[in-house]
């Protein structure tokens, strides 16, 4: 009996020290040595700047090797590829915006694997083994974007919802979010998910065409960077403003204007240069000091006609924050 308790612990102290040499694997490095990949859904989309502000930002004040990279055109092979060669190379660190959930999954399980922490940034993958993530509560933005959009239809309309990848994890919550809330409008009625995918383009002769065939439409919930300013910019073409609503997502600057303009009401911003900044602040420390990885809600911002002025200073100014 006492063979076998003593063959337990001495199991136990393996396991143990296997794990600390896995956090600890790069405290010895000097700052620069450290290699920190943010891997984006797409890296050619406008929003990915203020993602990669926030990245440099925290590569310039920590001294760490760490950037932003990803697919284009939204190619879950893609990011397949560049995440995986990320693990042969054995980075330090790993920060990842999953395309999918069920193909990113099991590509974070085998980093973590190969001993290389990993966390979610801007788009979460709940079902994977990720350590911690940094970006917005999305089912919960949704609720929030439905709930503003119902306030400026007065409770009564038709509403389409659009996404540039309607796949998404990120869109699947918001879209849930939206629905959710707008089933407490009995008067509201959701008419369907427009999968506006493509470059930008594409993007906007979709939403185009969706506006021309519902005469009838009410109001708009743009779930995200891409179709937000798309939306705006037809509302403005077939002189809609006023008479369709628009509450999108984050602060293009196409999208303040369009707010400034009165063709979107209002969008949330979800603070993507902090969903930058923190994912990699965090892999240092964690990396360097052996603190705990944890997750960080960067929270919903309403930005409408009350406080775009702010906001368009702000950028204006050059503010990497505005996003």
């Amino acid at each position: 009996m006492k063979k076998q308790t003593l063959m337990l612990v001495l199991a136990i102290l393996v396991v143990a020290v296997f794990f600390s040499g896995i956090a600890n694997a790069a405290v010895d490095k000097d700052p620069k040595d450290i290699e920190i990949p943010c891997i984006y859904l797409d890296v050619s989309i406008n929003f990915a700047q203020a993602l990669k502000a926030g990245i440099d930002a925290a590569a310039k004040e920590f001294g760490v090797n760490a950037f932003i990279d990803g697919p284009v055109n939204w190619n879950i092979d893609q990011q397949v590829s560049i995440i995986e060669n990320y693990i042969t190379k054995k980075v330090d660190g790993l920060a990842i915006a999953p395309l999918s959930s069920e193909v990113i999954d099991p590509i974070i399980a085998k980093a973590l694997e190969a001993g290389i922490p990993v966390v979610t940034f801007n788009t979460d993958s709940e079902t994977s083994k990720r350590i911690a993530f940094y970006g917005q509560d999305t089912v919960e933005s949704g609720r929030v974007q439905a709930k503003f959009l119902a306030e400026y239809l007065g409770g009564k309309g038709k509403v389409l919802i659009t996404s540039c990848d309607a796949a998404a994890p990120w869109s699947q919550n918001r879209e849930k979010g939206v629905r959710e809330k707008m089933a407490e409008y009995p008067d509201i009625e959701v008419i369907g998910i427009l999968n506006a995918k493509g470059d930008e383009q594409t993007t906007y002769a979709a939403i185009e065409n969706a506006i021309v065939a519902n005469p009838d439409l009410a109001g708009i919930a743009s779930l995200d960077a891409v179709t937000t300013p798309a939306v705006g910019r037809a509302i403005i073409r077939y002189n809609l403003i006023g008479k369709v609503k628009q509450v999108g997502h984050d602060l293009m600057p196409e999208t303040l204007d369009n707010i400034k303009a009165g063709a979107t009401n209002a969008s949330l911003s979800q603070n993507p240069f902090m969903q930058g900044y923190q994912p990699v602040k965090a892999l240092f420390e964690h990396l360097t000091k052996d603190v705990p990885l944890e997750s960080l809600d960067t929270g919903i911002l309403k930005v409408d006609e009350t406080n775009v002025d702010e906001f368009l200073k702000r950028l204006e100014e050059g503010d990497p924050t505005v996003g």
